[in-house]
């Protein structure tokens, strides 16, 4: 039985990475990260699929999270050893067909600001809505009573 190479997605916040391993129904039979790889090996059906990833710089493999997912793949979440963005994933320059960014994730360095430390979504918390009831402009007016007789008749 041959071994294929998995699909992966990737994204990146300065301090950690998102990496998916995109297989569906997978019993895992390695996963590992030391301090620069990460290593997965799993069978899906009747298929073997391997990938050995040596990252662009350090990680910290001890801290690597699984997100428990009822998605059917495999989501991790991959501590870095140094606070700063990588220009890629891999130490090797070039593309590869198996990996991809996960742009539902992606975040760019300079759109990543206070709100990645901030509660509530990174609006600090505030609430509209909340707000305009404070300020007594909660709900809409009632217009029911008021008269309609300066609305001529439509031509036809």
């Amino acid at each position: 039985m041959a071994v294929r190479q998995p699909p992966v997605i990737w994204a990146q916040r300065e301090s950690f990475l998102y990496v998916t391993i995109e297989i569906d129904d997978v019993k895992i039979e390695d996963l590992t990260a030391d301090s620069s790889k990460l290593h997965f090996k799993g069978t899906s059906h009747t298929e073997v699929f391997e990938t050995t990833m040596e990252f662009f710089d350090e990680i910290n493999g001890e801290g690597m999270k699984r997100t428990p997912t009822n998605t059917r793949v495999i989501e991790l979440t991959i501590p870095k050893k140094e606070s700063k963005w990588w220009p890629r994933l891999l130490k090797e320059k070039g593309k590869v067909h198996w990996l991809k960014v996960d742009f539902d994730k992606w975040k760019d360095e300079d759109d990543s600001g206070a709100e990645d430390g901030m509660p509530f979504g990174g609006d600090g918390g505030f609430d509209l809505n909340s707000y305009m009831n404070q300020m007594g402009g909660g709900g809409a007016p009632d217009f029911d009573g008021l008269d309609d007789d300066d609305d001529g008749d439509m031509p036809d």
